[in-house]
C-alpha cells in the first residue's frame, strides 16, 4: 500500500506558527518523517509531497497512479482549492482531509470536505497519524471485500 501525503500552501512555516494550534511539531520535514515512520510500522509506504503551488499538487495526483490513497492538508487551499479537489476525486482513490485545527470552529468550510472519504481536524500533527491508520484499515478492508 502506498499513501500520498500532500501538504499545501503555508505548511513550510510549521515550527514558527502558534503552538496552541500547531503544537510542538518543529517543521514540515519532521511531520513527514513522523508520518512515514508510522507508515513503515503499519507496513505501508508514505510518499510525501509539498507545494505552495496548486498546479504542482494536481500534477502529483495525476502522475502517481501507484498511490492507493491520499492524505491531504490543503493548507491555504481549503477555501479555494477546487482544481486539487477535482484531481483527487477523479483519481478514484480515497482521500482524507487533515487539518491541525478544527477549521469549522472558526466558522470556515473547506471545499475538500464534500468529496473526501473522511476528515480529521483539531488534533494537530496527531490527526495525521489517526488519518493514516484509518486510511490503511479502510484500504485493507476494501481489498478483503473485493476478494471475498
Amino acid at each position: 500500500i502506498r499513501i500520498g501525503l500532500l501538504n499545501g500552501l503555508n505548511m513550510t512555516s510549521l515550527g514558527r506558527r502558534d503552538k496552541n494550534i500547531y503544537g510542538t511539531i518543529g517543521s514540515l520535514q519532521e511531520l513527514e518523517d513522523l508520518v512515514s515512520d508510522v507508515g513503515s510500522k503499519l507496513g505501508v509506504e508514505v510518499v510525501p509531497f509539498h507545494s505552495n503551488h496548486e498546479g504542482d499538487l494536481v500534477d502529483f495526483v495525476e502522475q502517481h497512479d501507484e498511490i492507493d490513497a491520499f492524505l491531504i492538508n490543503p493548507g491555504g487551499l481549503w477555501a479555494f482549492g477546487e482544481p486539487t479537489k477535482l484531481a483527487l476525486h477523479q483519481s478514484g482513490k480515497p482521500f482524507v482531509e487533515v487539518h491541525f485545527a478544527n477549521i469549522y470552529a472558526t466558522g470556515h468550510d473547506s471545499v475538500f470536505t464534500s468529496q473526501a472519504t473522511g476528515t480529521v481536524m483539531g488534533f494537530r500533527h496527531f490527526g495525521y497519524l489517526g488519518a493514516l491508520v484509518a486510511t490503511v484499515r479502510h484500504l485493507r478492508d476494501s481489498r478483503q471485500t473485493d476478494t471475498a
